[in-house]
């Protein structure tokens, strides 16, 4: 094996990375297809919906979990060619081990029960939050171009934005909890950041420096918020967005990648504060604002990450604010794709009784 990586070289082992994203954004659709009218027949043919569900979603899980690991094996043979396999890369790769780890550890105790749900939860995340912190000052700039233009100024507007964050959570989701079952809830956020992952890879078109357009792939875990609430839906985010770190890394500061992963996609999770806003009287409202919030929040995560370490990007006649401002708009353009198909669903009575019925 490790005689056929170096044969390939880096410049080989990029061309297998790219010809596998093409393949999986067609392999995705037809996966997708497949099941969509496989579906339909059982429903109506059938009374066996409840087996397809759970083939289904073992199918999801499975090819959400095959393609990661093997665009993540391309990925650190690429590194590995290059020799930038080092302390850096492992105290990166325990980050995810440890998140992943922590996933397994709750999705177990929350079948045992409650008291060792909670337990493994609030350790769990006392130990992320911890070794992020560590992360942040033991990860060095990739290079000095990359300095943020305010070190001071980059860690103060991050901290306010993920303590907005918090609050909007805790304050719009503190009635999630009660009468929600757990082992769903855990159950539908792996479906939905399996299909938000595997539509991750249908890119409508990429920015030059980094960033995609795609087919809603935000969709599937906006609607997981709606149903679930804002405090499931972050930590969904927060798992989907170190997938996407794993997909397509962008790393050249500990604290953008934290902004540009992580945090960005946690702010998914926050169109669950729409469910406990009463002056939306309708499901599609409720959609259309958690959607817009979500994607703001964002859009604001990317904002700050392009303005303090990404300035030296900025195209000729711009600044490194009103290039941050103009580059990230492309998250606009993937708010009005999700609008315009979740419209559609959410006009469907059948479909939000459906979701109603998750809730139950």
């Amino acid at each position: 094996m490790k005689e056929l990586i170096l044969s390939l070289g880096k410049d080989g082992l990029k061309s297998a990375y790219t010809l596998l994203s093409d393949f999986a954004l067609y392999l995705t659709l037809a996966v997708a297809v497949i099941l969509a009218v496989t579906y339909i027949v059982v429903k109506l043919k059938t009374d066996k919906i409840s087996y397809f569900k759970t083939l289904a979603f073992g199918i999801i899980i499975g090819y959400a979990v095959t393609l990661t690991a093997c665009i993540s094996f391309l990925m650190v043979a690429r590194l590995y060619v290059k020799e930038e396999i080092d302390v850096n890369f492992y105290l990166m790769l325990g980050f995810f081990a440890l998140l992943l780890v922590y996933s397994i550890a709750v999705t177990i105790c929350s079948t045992l029960n409650k008291k060792a749900f909670k337990i493994c939860n609030y350790v769990g995340l006392s130990v992320a939050v911890a070794y992020s912190l560590v992360l942040l000052f033991v990860l060095p700039t990739v290079e000095e171009t990359y300095a943020p233009l305010s070190v001071s100024g980059m860690y103060v507007f991050s901290a306010i934005f993920v303590a907005v964050i918090c609050l909007l959570t805790i304050f719009f989701g503190k009635d999630d909890e009660p009468n929600q079952n757990s082992t769903k809830a855990i159950s539908f956020a792996g479906v939905c950041i399996a299909l938000s992952f595997a539509l991750s890879y249908v890119k409508l078109f990429s920015m030059p420096q980094g960033g995609s357009v795609t087919l809603a792939s935000m969709l599937p875990l906006i609607i997981y918020s709606y149903v679930f609430g804002a405090r499931k839906g972050v930590f969904a985010g927060v798992i989907y967005g170190v997938l996407q770190c794993l997909q397509s890394p962008q790393i050249y500061q500990p604290l953008q990648v934290v902004l540009d992963y992580p945090i960005a996609f946690a702010c998914i999770g926050l169109a669950g504060i729409a469910k406990n806003i009463n002056f939306l009287k309708t499901p599609l409202l409720k959609f259309v604002f958690g959607a817009s919030i979500a994607c703001v929040g964002r859009y604001l995560a990317h904002f700050l990450s392009g303005y303090y370490v990404f300035s030296s990007w900025a195209m000729e006649g711009y600044t490194a604010l009103s290039w941050a401002i103009v580059y990230n708009l492309y998250i606009i353009v993937e708010l009005a794709i999700i609008l315009f198909v979740g419209w559609f669903l959410f006009a469907s009575k059948s479909f939000v009784k459906q979701l109603n019925s998750i809730k139950e």
